[in-house]
């Protein structure tokens, strides 16, 4: 069943975004504010509130910091936060020994030579991304607190040759990662 998509962007969307199997984000850092949370929690004044779950253990060291990326430059194994509401181009890619919010797990080409409308792009790209879900965690997603989003081509983009899905992980939560979770997915 597709889940809703976040409102539009204030500029015509090149990607849409389909989050799967997961309960609405807690708190999300966002644009500004995620470089003063990324520092808050590198020097212990911040960290996750009382309805924030956070799993893995974290050794960071001083010098860590957030480097802006577009969303089409990730690979799999990196690890990011959301992108801000105002734009799905830049995410903040962070050492996945920081908390974060997503990680990228797969990238993938849908075959078809013409747009096959909104709901058969998301069904193809959350049976690629289920797929190659088990093979990146070790666990099936059913059986995980872990989901995941797609990145998905928009019908405007779709027509500029864009066909790449690109899947990443979250927790069902809402809360942060520490970590990779190649391999490590937790279990309810």
């Amino acid at each position: 069943m597709p889940l809703p998509h976040p409102g539009p962007a204030p500029r015509p969307p090149r990607r849409t975004t389909q989050p799967v199997g997961v309960a609405p984000s807690g708190p999300v850092l966002r644009g500004t504010t995620a470089a003063l949370g990324l520092l808050l929690a590198l020097t212990g004044c911040g960290g996750p509130g009382g309805d924030e779950e956070v799993v893995g253990t974290s050794s960071p060291t001083p010098a860590v910091s957030a480097s802006a990326t577009s969303i089409f430059q990730l690979s799999p194994g990196q690890c990011f936060d959301r992108p801000a509401e105002d734009g799905l181009y830049e995410v903040a890619v962070v050492p996945c020994e920081v908390a974060h919010d997503l990680q990228m797990y797969a990238l993938f080409q849908l075959d078809e030579p013409s747009w096959p409308g909104e709901d058969a792009v998301h069904g193809l790209a959350d049976t690629g991304c289920r797929e190659q879900f088990a093979a990146f965690t070790g666990t099936e997603p059913e059986e995980s607190e872990l989901g995941y989003t797609m990145y998905t081509p928009s019908e405007g983009s779709w027509s500029e040759g864009d066909r790449q899905v690109q899947c990443a992980l979250q927790l069902n939560s809402g809360g942060r990662m520490i970590g990779s979770q190649m391999g490590a997915a937790p279990t309810g």
